[in-house]
């Protein structure tokens, strides 16, 4: 027991140490195998006690003491994430994701839990659309609509842009529709015939309040969405439509972050856009039954069923992959899981089509929040004609060793690429990437662009989540932003 008493007398270590002194501190962890059972039960106390400061009240600024709790709470993040690759180290990652004990430990806030809950988003917010859309009808009878603004920002962004590309590429409305994601929006391309739709999830992004201020006396066709805060205030003093994203946290469709709402704000969008009615496309007008809830939830519950953590690693595509973006190692589950670097991370690289732009920036946005990882994201056909000689380059260099290609490519295809793109994209991977990039491909299933946009996102959702806890983090907790929110805070707009 001797080595094992040393070890665990230094995990204190994983928070001051130099890092060389840290790796040694989590290499010796890990090759003590007499003890790797005591081991775990104390990194597992530490994580738990490591946790506790992370999810600890957020600094308030620029205050006295403040800066000095936000370094603290980033000293316990670093030091949690030591304990945890410790631990991913003893187990390896297919027993470390299939572990219940620490998958829970790490997910604090029960992130894996709440994403089974998105058909019970759909089913909420189409109600509050349905309600919003009917209120806009009373209020602006024979309004036209020559164009759509969605204002909004990070996770209160994101699902709007998939809910516009989900319209697009079912050629349903001929409508443009923007997302702007701006704190300063001209409002030169705001008339009249505009409709402007404000989402902010909090209700307090000072940039979406900002937009409100800034295009509020150009059109009359407001709409808003939030759960709270000073937007839902402004909807009830100015008599706007108001979508009321769930904000009782007993309520089964609750979710405690924006980024865990793209379902519930996508589904809020979709509906009210299909209810008030839009100018039709080319394949006729967007209607709510045209986006079939109905079939989608049920294809949720069938794609949970694959997802899911109790879903183990050698069955779950989710999970394999996770693992691969983050070390690009193509492990199944079969057999004994390869030697790795703890250290020798890759950087995620999204490749879609542009009809799939929407679906493909989602994920690089949750791989940099939930993951803490850093990514990079390209869309097809801007890509095919200036990317493919680097990415060609760095793999032939790597190959060649005279390189250290950090890339793992991720492809994101489905049947709204456009044809000529999706062959040369099929010719791209035959002939300059298979068996020399290190890239996977995500096959997105369903048979409508809705239902596409969904399996995307939805796999994402959880791939994401496993790679942050890979990568030894709470999907939860974003400590800078939060902290850099409160800074801002105390600078007032149009003060010095």
């Amino acid at each position: 027991m001797v080595l094992y008493e040393a070890m665990s007398n230094r995990l204190p270590d994983l928070i001051q140490c130099s890092p060389e002194e840290k790796r040694e501190t989590i290499r010796a962890l890990i090759r003590d195998r007499d003890h790797a059972e005591p081991i775990l039960r104390d990194l597992e106390t530490f994580i738990a006690e490591q946790a506790e400061i992370v999810h600890g009240r957020t600094p308030a600024g620029l205050r006295e003491g403040e800066p000095e709790k936000y370094a603290r709470i980033i000293a316990a993040a670093a030091a949690q994430q030591a304990a945890i690759q410790a631990v991913l180290g003893i187990l390896g990652p297919d027993r470390f994701l299939d572990d219940e004990r620490f998958v829970g430990l790490i997910d604090k806030s029960g992130m894996l839990e709440r994403l089974g809950h998105w058909p019970e988003h759909i089913e909420c917010m189409r109600k509050a659309a349905l309600g919003a859309a009917e209120d806009f009808r009373s209020k602006h009878t024979h309004a036209t609509i020559d164009k759509v603004k969605i204002f909004g920002l990070g996770g209160s962004g994101a699902p709007h842009d998939i809910a516009a590309e989900v319209i697009s590429n079912s050629r349903k409305s001929s409508t443009e529709i923007e997302v702007v994601h701006a704190d300063e929006p001209n409002p030169d391309h705001v008339d009249p015939k505009t409709l402007a739709i404000l989402c902010s999830f909090s209700g307090n992004t000072e940039e979406t309040i900002q937009c409100y201020d800034t295009i509020k006396h150009k059109t009359r066709l407001l709409a808003a969405l939030a759960e709270g805060g000073k937007l839902r205030q402004i909807a009830r003093n100015d008599g706007l439509p108001f979508m009321q994203i769930p904000e009782d946290e007993t309520d089964v469709a609750y979710v405690m972050q924006p980024r865990e709402s793209v379902c519930l704000q996508m589904t809020a969008t979709l509906t009210f856009l299909a209810s008030i009615g839009l100018k039709e496309g080319s394949r006729g007008s967007l209607t709510v039954e045209d986006l079939g809830f109905d079939k989608v939830q049920s294809l949720l519950r069938q794609w949970r069923g694959r997802f899911a953590p109790s879903v183990p690693f050698k069955s779950n595509y989710a999970k394999q992959l996770a693992f691969f973006l983050l070390y690009g190692i193509d492990y199944r589950g079969e057999g004994p899981p390869p030697a790795f670097d703890l250290w020798d991370k890759k950087v995620p690289f999204i490749l879609v089509d542009r009809n799939n732009r929407a679906i493909g920036h989602e994920p690089r946005t949750q791989i940099h929040e939930r993951s803490k990882l850093n990514a990079a994201f390209y869309e097809a056909p801007e890509f095919l004609h200036n990317l493919v000689e680097s990415i060609r380059a760095g793999t032939e260099s790597s190959l060649a060793g005279l390189d250290d290609d950090r890339w793992v490519y991720y492809f994101i295809r489905s049947a709204d690429e456009e044809s000529r793109i999706r062959l040369r994209l099929d010719k791209t991977i035959e002939l300059v990437m298979q068996g020399k990039a290190k890239c996977a491909v995500l096959n997105v299933e369903g048979d409508t662009p809705y239902q596409r946009a969904m399996f995307a996102t939805y796999f994402n959702a959880h791939m994401t989540t496993y790679l942050a806890l890979l990568h030894g983090f709470d999907p939860l907790p974003v400590p800078t932003m939060s902290w850099m929110k409160n800074v801002m805070g105390e600078y007032p707009r149009g003060g010095e």
